[in-house]
């Protein structure tokens, strides 16, 4: 059932693990058998082992697995002391008779923060929800490592202002929760918390931490002597926008005490020439753990960059994608690198369809690159894959975004480029030109053209 590769994470070890896992490998699911065989094996107690994951959902997804695994008792499953960073140490500081605050909502947040820019800019001025959530985020970057002499001064002074009117109202954020946490660390303090008693710490989705929680870590695992468990894809690290960045995963091994670094390399999810585009566009990328792709399905699939006339153009070649995608009961996603790029096209295919749409957009779903993380389709099409001929691109944070989204594809995958677009001429993305995909024109006189081996029939697309 499992690879030499896979095998070689699940056996426990008396060591720190580091597993740099390639897309579609099963990173979640090796980890979890990992943390099942050494529960089973006693080599450590499960009250001693803590996990910790980037979202409630992944938590509860891996607690249940543990649940149902034939060699685990439920008692075994519950005594893990599991969660989100955030939920685990804000436990942590109770447990430890810390001050804490109630958390503010996302609503008393943005209220907050649309506070702060009114102080700086005037309350006259026209604060737009982009706006606020740009603030937020950059504050929490600035939490999670971004130096401060790296912001402006405008922003440094809202963000001094935020600071101060969640303190007049004795309030938390999910950021203050990990800075108490690093005080109560290096405080030194006999802490009553149940953390200082682990053994063995896992984190899964480890390249999107941030310094922040890099510093939580290291720390726990230096004050407890604990070893850790940490497994990623720093080709997945896209959260920069946050803090988060690859090198806490590429360092992991030299850091960890007794580390051994490990690599998932066989992708199980996609035909191989998504994976081949997708690793040589991933290959572009300047710093990062050498890893192959390997695909373990040996269907070629479908990988194909469709330059069109227009969006207009665009729109009608999604909707042959959907509509055929229905009719073969296949799962398909519409996939941009907007949230705006996804309302336009929702509209657009709406009006298209008419009547048939409320049918047909069941099971389609409509994601942004970022929100497509973690998910997988039969089919992908990429919308607005093109950019200005007067535009320079040349950042690593896109090119693992994009590597992102061409990965969720398993069987086909299509990168949409309108050839104009808002009535300025365009030329195709250059990282999917990087990625060495082949590119076709579609037109009116395209009728029943082959991609790969599929028929469609595009008349009036161009």
């Amino acid at each position: 059932m499992w690879t030499e590769e896979q095998w070689a994470v699940i056996e426990p070890k008396s060591a720190s693990s580091v597993v740099v896992a390639a897309p579609g490998s099963g990173k979640t699911t090796v980890m979890t058998e990992h943390l099942a065989h050494v529960i089973a094996t006693g080599r450590i107690p499960a009250q001693r082992i803590l996990a910790m994951t980037f979202t409630r959902q992944a938590a509860e997804h891996m607690r249940q697995k543990l649940r149902k695994h034939e060699r685990l008792r439920t008692v075994d499953a519950e005594s893990c002391a599991m969660g989100t960073f955030h939920a685990v140490f804000f436990r942590a500081l109770l447990e430890a008779d810390r001050q804490v605050y109630p958390v503010l909502g996302q609503r008393e947040q943005y209220a907050l923060m649309r506070e702060a820019i009114a102080d700086v800019f005037g309350e006259r001025h026209a604060t737009s929800m982009y706006e606020i959530q740009s603030y937020l985020t950059l504050y929490s970057r600035t939490v999670g490592g971004q130096k401060q002499g790296e912001v402006e001064e405008k922003s440094k002074r809202i963000l001094a202002s935020y600071v101060r009117r969640k303190r007049e109202r004795s309030r938390w954020d999910h950021d203050d929760i990990l800075l108490a946490s690093i005080d109560l660390l290096e405080s030194g303090s006999s802490a009553k918390s149940r953390l200082f008693q682990m053994s063995y710490i896992l984190v899964d989705e480890f390249q999107d931490t941030n310094g922040l929680q890099w510093a939580l870590l290291t720390s726990l695992v230096e004050r407890t002597g604990a070893f850790a468990f940490v497994v990623g894809d720093d080709d997945q690290s896209i959260y920069a926008f946050r803090g988060a960045s690859p090198v806490y995963l590429q360092r992991a091994a030299e850091v960890l005490p007794n580390a051994q670094q490990y690599l998932l390399t066989a992708n199980f999810r996609s035909d191989q020439a998504i994976l081949r585009h997708a690793g040589q566009l991933i290959r572009h990328v300047r710093i990062r753990v050498d890893k192959p792709l390997r695909g373990v399905r040996d269907a070629e699939g479908v990988c194909l960059a469709c330059e069109v006339q227009d969006r207009a153009a665009q729109w009608r070649f999604a909707a042959q994608l959907i509509r055929r995608a229905k009719l073969e009961k296949q799962s398909m996603a519409i996939l941009a690198r907007t949230r705006s790029q996804l309302a336009l096209a929702w509209t657009e295919l709406r009006r298209a369809f008419g009547g048939e749409w409320d049918l047909l957009a069941k099971g389609i779903e409509f994601r942004t690159f970022h929100d497509s993380k973690g998910k997988e389709w039969d089919v992908v099409a990429l919308l607005d894959m093109a950019v200005p001929f007067d535009v320079t691109l040349d950042s690593d944070e896109e090119r693992r975004l994009l590597y992102v989204a061409m990965t969720r594809a398993r069987h086909e995958l299509y990168a949409l480029v309108p050839r104009v677009w808002g009535g300025a001429a365009m030329r195709a993305h250059p990282f999917l030109l990087e990625s060495g995909i082949e590119f076709g024109r579609v037109n009116g006189r395209n009728r029943g053209s082959k991609l790969g081996e599929k028929s469609l029939d595009f008349s009036g697309c161009n």
